[in-house]
């Protein structure tokens, strides 16, 4: 499961040059399983298809990419590259940083050795298990498929899953281990998301008098799984060990995303009415909102010197902080969100076009 033969057999086959039809197929794929190309579709789904809807996917983002971020940093596991120089990185293209050249143990669930294991963290953080493109995959076309109940969609689900979990190892990112560790993460959160949706608890979480401030049971259920305990999981290994559990980013989107629907639906969530035009102009406003606060920001940051220059890509992530311009480099962006539905509220894009009934 954690060997780099099956890797370098299927770079071998299939290429391992940038320029080559493998790679140029696979960047695609793997793309899809990356949040910054996710999260524009659930705002389109929010704001162009079903609000209510749009936001429990959001809500099973949110938690599948908390959950994954912390099996990782627990679980520590190198990626493919570190194990064996001879892995190429086929996503970033980054140098080889590592003396090793393969898993010493080639038994089909071996773990990585215990000395490659030490030597890796020691000075990286770059973990790989479970992989965070498939589980994600895995739980939001999942949910896509449960909570619209689309039979094309439920049918098409496994492919793409396989089809991302094969790009990642192509592509020299994840060990078969990985992926499957990923696939696992993903089907436990949509498991949890099925109950979930089956469950009162659906209902009270668009109800405005769930989030008022009172010391009811379902008031203190839904602020402390908001807020309390992702603060606890950040910030408790961060003051006890100097460990980021969960990063910066991730923590950006999840506290913008929250505190965003946390305003809305104390104003009352908008129902979703009105024409295919203005359903298409409220996504348009919500994704030209969230690319040019995130554009800027990327341009704002980068020109004060607050973040590495594009080779970043190459750099070991630190772990061991809370990074301030991560966290608002995703918290703005999708803090947005509210601005959005005030604005749409304001330009009456939620009320239904009586000139044309």
């Amino acid at each position: 499961m954690f060997q780099t033969d099956p890797i370098l057999h299927l770079q071998q086959a299939l290429g391992n040059q940038i320029q080559c039809f493998a790679h140029q197929f696979m960047i695609p794929i793997t793309n899809m399983g990356n949040p910054q190309y996710l999260i524009p579709i659930i705002i389109v789904v929010i704001f162009g298809v079903d609000f209510k809807k749009g936001f429990l996917l959001f809500q099973l983002f949110l938690w599948t990419n908390l959950v994954t971020e912390t099996f990782k940093a627990l679980v520590g596991f190198p990626r493919p590259d570190f194990v064996d120089k001879n892995v190429i990185n086929l996503e970033t293209a980054c140098p080889k940083n590592t003396s090793f050249s393969g898993n010493g143990n080639k038994e089909i669930f071996s773990l990585p050795d215990e000395k490659i294991l030490k030597a890796f963290r020691q000075g990286s953080c770059d973990f790989g298990f479970p992989s965070g493109h498939v589980s994600l995959t895995t739980a939001l076309w999942g949910g896509i498929a449960t909570i619209f109940n689309n039979r094309i969609i439920r049918i098409l689900t496994p492919f793409v899953i396989v089809l991302m979990a094969s790009s990642r190892v192509y592509l020299g990112r994840h060990f078969i281990g990985d992926v499957l560790g990923g696939a696992v993460v993903g089907l436990i959160s949509l498991f949890v998301f099925a109950h979930f949706l089956k469950s009162p608890l659906k209902n009270d979480f668009f109800k405005k008098e769930s989030f008022e401030l009172a010391l009811r049971r379902r008031n203190l259920f839904f602020y402390f799984f908001f807020f309390i305990f992702p603060i606890m999981l950040i910030v408790l290994p961060l003051v006890s060990f100097h460990i980021a559990l969960v990063s910066s980013n991730t923590a950006g989107y999840f506290f913008g995303m929250n505190i965003a629907y946390l305003l809305i639906i104390r104003k009352g969530i908008p129902y979703d009415t009105g024409s295919a035009e203005q359903k298409a102009k409220r996504a348009f406003i919500a994704l030209l909102l969230f690319t040019v606060s995130k554009n800027i920001l990327e341009f704002l940051f980068s020109a004060a010197g607050k973040i590495n220059c594009p080779e970043i890509k190459c750099l070991e992530i630190n772990c061991h902080g809370f990074i301030l311009t991560d966290f608002l480099k995703t918290f703005i962006p999708v803090f947005t969100i509210w601005v959005s539905v005030v604005i749409c509220t304001k330009l009456n894009l939620y009320r239904k076009n009586k000139g044309r009934l």
